[in-house]
């Protein structure tokens, strides 16, 4: 767990923390919470036995898990993104037309949230993308999340930087910030960036950030196997797509934003 700030409190601090464990674990016991945590028996089935009876969670055989009231949480903060209303239909066109994944993100607390993926006729592992959608990515290894911190105000993505760290997935991935601060420049100046099997081993992306004259509001991609995403093609083809769909997401925003 982590230490409290003045202005924050134990309790609820406690309680999200008991969420985040019954997550990664896909349910646990009070017992299980309690040792994960560091916390007693009866305080860990305390926050268990308050967010059971609120719809949180359910209950079977001594273990609790999230609810469904947490989907419709969810579903109710996707729905009302800006970046998703403009981008939903835009990323499954573009999928189906290159026959790829395409994958929508957002930025938040200096991580990365997949809003949308799309699967085009040649999508590589469902698994894969599935996961995507789960998790908050780090921002430095993927090419919607590099598109996203070239586009940032240095110092807000130097701060991004230095919070988060540049921790790597494979040998592949930028784990030097000056290295990472100078590949931004040429993402800044051919308008997206690539990400070369930095994540993951064998795939290959091409991501273009979402912006207009107000705000940054994330980046959208294509990612595909290395053998089909050859350079020439990620600076060819997928360029002009993952460009073209940039701008029209933008242009969705604004006039969202002009209703």
């Amino acid at each position: 767990m982590k230490n409290s700030s003045p202005r924050t409190l134990s309790t609820v601090e406690t309680t999200c923390s008991v969420i985040d464990v019954l997550e990664e674990n896909g349910g646990a016991t009070v017992t299980e919470v309690a040792e994960t945590l560091g916390i007693s028996p009866g305080g860990a089935y305390n926050h268990l036995a308050t967010l059971y009876e609120e719809g949180y969670l359910v209950k079977e055989n001594g273990q609790y898990e999230l609810g469904m009231k947490f989907v419709n949480k969810g579903r109710h903060v996707i729905d009302n993104n800006i970046l998703y209303q403009a981008g939903k239909e835009v990323t499954e066109k573009l999928a189906e037309e290159t026959g790829e994944f395409t994958h929508l993100m957002t930025c938040e607390h200096g991580r990365g949230v997949f809003l949308h993926k799309a699967r085009g006729e040649r999508g590589i592992s469902q698994d894969f993308n599935n996961m995507k959608l789960k998790k908050h990515d780090y921002l430095h290894w993927g090419s919607t999340g590099k598109a996203y911190l070239a586009h940032l105000p240095p110092e807000e993505a130097r701060r991004i930087v230095e919070e988060q760290g540049l921790p790597s997935m494979n040998e592949n991935t930028i784990t030097d910030p000056d290295e990472l601060f100078e590949e931004f420049e040429t993402i800044r100046e051919q308008g997206y960036a690539i990400n070369d099997q930095e994540e993951i081993i064998g795939t290959r992306a091409i991501g273009a950030p979402i912006e207009n004259d107000k705000a940054l509001y994330g980046a959208i991609s294509i990612s595909g196997p290395k053998s089909r995403f050859t350079f020439d093609h990620l600076h060819g083809e997928l360029s002009e797509k993952v460009l073209e769909a940039a701008n029209i997401i933008s242009v969705n925003i604004t006039t969202i934003q002009n209703q």
